[in-house]
């Protein structure tokens, strides 16, 4: 009976630990390619990364689905895009920026679909916007 009980306490023990852990992944020379900040089984953070060892994207996943801010960089470290997920769909304003970090266009997303885009063309800073239905 003694045994049962330790060995049910280890069980228990083995499943709060799982749960607030930290994974990494590497490219094979050994440079990190992905961090998953685990709190739950299908619950956690992920932060993905070029071979140079810059950040590619980072975000969320609840229930196994992309949920909350995502942010995407190119190679060279520069923002490319940020919005928001729900449940695994775009939604809200999106924001696309160009070579340099500017502003390039918002994109507004509803259950997944783009339903206004506003593009941000340089070097006036003259907005045209439209409106998808």
């Amino acid at each position: 009976m003694r045994s049962l009980i330790v060995l049910a306490f280890f069980i228990m023990s083995l499943g709060l630990t799982a749960q607030n852990r930290e994974v990494r992944t590497y490219y094979d020379n050994g440079t990190l390619k992905s961090t998953y900040r685990y709190t739950s089984a299908s619950n956690y953070e992920v932060t993905n990364y070029y071979p140079s060892g810059k950040i590619m994207e980072s975000g969320r996943f609840i229930n196994g689905k992309m949920d909350g801010a995502w942010t995407s960089y190119a190679v060279n470290g520069i923002r490319t895009s940020e919005g928001l997920y729900k449940n695994g769909e775009k939604i809200g304003e999106w924001k696309l920026y160009d070579d340099n970090g500017s502003l390039r266009q918002k994109l507004v997303y509803e259950a997944n679909r783009v339903i206004n885009s506003t593009p941000y063309h340089r070097p006036a800073n003259a907005v045209a916007e439209s409106h998808i239905h």
